[in-house]
């Protein structure tokens, strides 16, 4: 996938330039152009010393239209060492100017491996505990099973009251304390 430099248009007000302050790769990559507002005119230029190993795949002079993306291709020669320079971005006639510092790097090796920090600590195993206990630690404990009753036997009168009145009102009034005394039950097990 090629490395994209992104950089943001009009976000806050017109010919408002935003991009990060460096960018470093060892391959082609496109600025990105991403514009919030009304539409602008980007200048998109290399300095000397990034132009020696970098070159803009368009005219550099580029219309960006109402809130559009627009991709500006940059070709990188291969590099023994790295080489830095700066990519100008600049809108309103000049007025609004943001530079970034490009780093071109040699190609990586392919054979390299990134290592972070996680492979330092050494891999959690998992501990075998017996069945019984595992059962015993899903299950609620002491103090959840009294609330569990209460809320079973809630239930049944409930229940048992909406079926000897047959009311509407109180078929409502049932299905209220049958849903609160479910959503209880639900947040205690949690």
């Amino acid at each position: 996938m090629t490395p994209v430099l992104l950089v943001e248009l009009n976000r806050g007000e017109l010919h408002d330039v935003e991009a990060p302050a460096e960018f470093a790769t060892s391959e082609p990559f496109s600025v990105e152009l991403r514009n919030h507002g009304e539409a602008v005119h980007v200048h998109v230029r290399a300095d000397e010393a990034l132009s020696s190993v970098a070159r803009i795949e368009s005219d550099g002079n580029l219309f960006v239209e109402h809130e559009s993306t627009q991709s500006v291709p940059v070709g990188v020669d291969s590099v023994d060492s790295p080489v830095t320079g700066t990519l100008e971005l600049a809108t309103g006639y000049g007025s609004e100017k943001r530079t970034v510092e490009v780093t071109v790097e040699p190609p990586s090796d392919g054979d390299a491996v990134d290592v972070d920090e996680t492979l330092s600590r050494p891999e959690k195993r998992a501990e075998t505990t017996p069945l019984g206990e595992r059962l015993a630690a899903r299950l609620p404990g002491r103090r959840v099973v009294p609330v569990l009753l209460l809320g079973a036997v809630a239930i049944a009168v409930a229940a048992a009251v909406a079926n000897a009145v047959r009311s509407p009102a109180v078929l409502v009034g049932a299905g209220v304390v049958v849903g609160a005394v479910l959503v209880a039950i639900v947040a205690l097990l949690r």
